[in-house]
């Protein structure tokens, strides 16, 4: 888990233990206000080890601008669809996520999984750290995070938001542009918040919910796990489940289509883009 030091701009990309989750809202209350802890164990970790960012599309090229802005040193990327040696940025491609089985190279580098759809970024996160490899946690400068928040482990700011007082965000959350996460909320592991989303207070999105481009949940609203809310929705019930809701006010009409290995639960991949070679 990771708490933030006392700023109001935040230039940090720390990661602590990976062992921990935080899928408990009880939890994340109980730990929220006990006072004045500033991650001195994320601080004394070694930072010499380069990062390597599992995927190398679009929310690669994302955490490659990120690490360039607090200074974290980049190997290159891994990529199941992209030849080794392409480049991307000023990085290449270095191998596919089968190198995520060494141990030695585990051991060499730290790790940001950056890849949208939630299940597999979940799937490739947890491998990296049972089998003892660092993911980092990476939030761009002048986000603004209270020093009551805490942040997991695998999970990015990517800039311009604003994560309030209590709020709990835990491992592998994609957290997109201009998004607002308010007091006393949760968010569980392996959610994605899309640009410009704004969640009221005592909100709790559960495990690998996806909430679409500006959406809106009004205070002390339940959004359930793998639940997909719509684009511009304004979410003023909870959502079960597995559920898909879109509208204003935001409805469910079916059922979440998921699968770990479409981008997005929008958009499909044909079933012969699904690994390279």
């Amino acid at each position: 888990k990771l708490r933030i030091a006392r700023t109001t701009s935040c230039r940090i990309a720390l990661a602590i233990s990976p062992h921990e989750g935080t899928t408990s809202h009880a939890r994340s209350r109980r730990h929220c206000c006990d006072g004045d802890l500033l991650a001195m164990k994320a601080r004394q970790r070694p930072r010499s080890r380069p990062l390597v960012i599992v995927g190398g599309g679009m929310h690669g090229r994302i955490v490659l601008d990120i690490a360039r802005a607090v200074d974290i040193p980049v190997a290159g990327f891994l990529d199941d669809f992209q030849q080794v040696g392409t480049r991307i940025g000023e990085r290449t491609v270095i191998g596919s996520t089968d190198r995520l089985d060494d141990p030695d190279f585990l051991l060499r580098h730290r790790f940001f999984v950056a890849i949208g759809n939630n299940i597999a970024r979940r799937r490739l996160a947890r491998k990296v750290r049972q089998a003892g490899g660092q993911t980092e946690t990476l939030i761009y400068p002048g986000c603004f995070v209270s020093p009551t928040a805490h942040i997991g482990s695998g999970t990015v700011l990517v800039g311009g938001n604003m994560v309030f007082t209590c709020a709990n965000i835990g491992e592998d959350v994609l957290v997109d542009p201009d998004t607002t996460v308010g007091a006393d909320s949760m968010i569980e592991d392996g959610a994605y918040l899309s640009p410009g989303c704004h969640l009221g207070s005592g909100v709790v999105c559960r495990g690998e919910s996806f909430l679409g481009a500006g959406a809106v949940v009004v205070p002390n609203i339940t959004i359930g796990r793998r639940a997909i809310v719509g684009a511009g929705a304004v979410v003023i019930r909870d959502i079960p489940d597995g559920k898909l809701a879109v509208g204003n006010p935001a409805k469910v009409i079916g059922e979440a289509q998921l699968d770990d290995f479409s981008p997005y639960p929008a958009r499909g991949r044909q079933p012969t883009e699904t690994r390279r070679p």
